[in-house]
């Protein structure tokens, strides 16, 4: 590094020693681009543009966020994994349309259908993990009412689908939380709706928000006018492969055992359907179709019912009427 030598006196101003010969310029002024000497500099007008260094004191080119200070020295990501957009297909439109058609009857009208999945991975120990498919299906209606405004009114509940396991309602209502006939029936009905959503299209869990809003400007408290009630629905579930969601093709076979016993059918006709279906069953499994696929054909088909009785088989009426002979 070169230094500078050091002047007792400079002569480039005539004010700045006693001792100067020559007559000065005036005082030292900053220097700035394109303006005239004398001028005041603006902050950073000429400073050197910096570039990161490496451990060889040469310039970074691309590298981490942690090695860059400018986003055009990042280096492009990878193994970022990009959300897809998928679209419904006809079938499962038709059933959100017929869960959703009481609140249709009441005058709600539909506003998206929006349905992502998106591609993650888990550990399954410390060598290997699997793939998996988070999707999340969101549905919005809305609705204008006419009815006296006390104020808004927010509501979010979570479900699965069991129950509505958590409740929470925002309101600056003088009155409080409490829901008036309207509301409760429009509330009621979309609990309902998010029941038949979540068990018909097979989610795991899911949220329901509703707002009861004025629009515009908050004025007329407590006077008659139109509201604006909007309902948003969102299913979450994770889908496994099916070769990574059982260790083998009888766990899958169990599976579809237990979904069976939601409707009444007997032991021995299961057994029967089983080992009529088991060169197909395999092939679901090796492709990695949902057992919830097998046993919804099945249940078309044979018309079967709700209600979880496992029927068994206790005999001919004529049973009880025979003579024990041999004791």
């Amino acid at each position: 590094m070169k230094y500078l030598k050091k002047y007792k006196t400079f002569n480039e101003d005539g004010t700045a020693t006693v001792g100067a010969t020559t007559a000065g310029m005036g005082a030292v002024s900053n220097a700035q681009p394109g303006a005239l000497a004398g001028t005041t500099g603006t902050s950073g007008s000429g400073d050197v543009s910096f570039y990161m260094l490496d451990k060889k004191g040469k310039k970074i080119k691309k590298g981490l966020p942690s090695e860059v200070s400018d986003a055009r020295y990042l280096e492009p990501a990878e193994g970022v994994t990009k959300v897809k957009e998928s679209k419904l297909d006809d079938e499962e439109t038709n059933v959100i349309r017929e869960c959703l058609q009481e609140l249709y009857d009441m005058g709600f009208e539909t506003n998206e259908y929006n349905f992502d999945s998106e591609d993650e991975e888990y550990d399954i120990d410390d060598d290997n993990y699997g793939n998996f498919k988070s999707q999340e299906l969101k549905i919005s209606i809305y609705k204008q009412i006419e009815k006296v405004w006390r104020g808004n009114l927010n509501l979010r509940y979570d479900f699965d689908k069991n129950e509505v396991y958590r409740k929470d309602i925002s309101t600056l209502r003088p009155g409080g939380k409490e829901l008036e006939i309207q509301e409760s029936e429009i509330v009621e009905v979309a609990e309902d709706a998010c029941h038949k959503l979540i068990n018909h299209l097979e989610y795991s869990y899911g949220s329901l928000t509703i707002y009861f809003e004025a629009p515009g400007q908050v004025v007329d408290w407590n006077k008659q006018r139109f509201i604006n009630v909007n309902i948003h629905i969102v299913l979450n579930r994770n889908v496994y492969p099916t070769n990574e969601a059982y260790n083998n093709e009888q766990e899958y076979i169990n599976d579809i055992i237990d979904q069976f016993k939601d409707y009444n059918i007997r032991p021995l006709v299961l057994n029967d359907i089983l080992d009529f279906y088991n060169d197909e069953i395999t092939d679901n499994y090796n492709n990695d179709k949902q057992p919830r696929e097998f046993v919804d054909m099945i249940v078309k088909d044979m018309e079967l019912d709700s209600g979880g009785f496992m029927s068994q088989r206790v005999g001919s009426a004529g049973w009880n009427n025979k003579v024990i002979k041999y004791l």
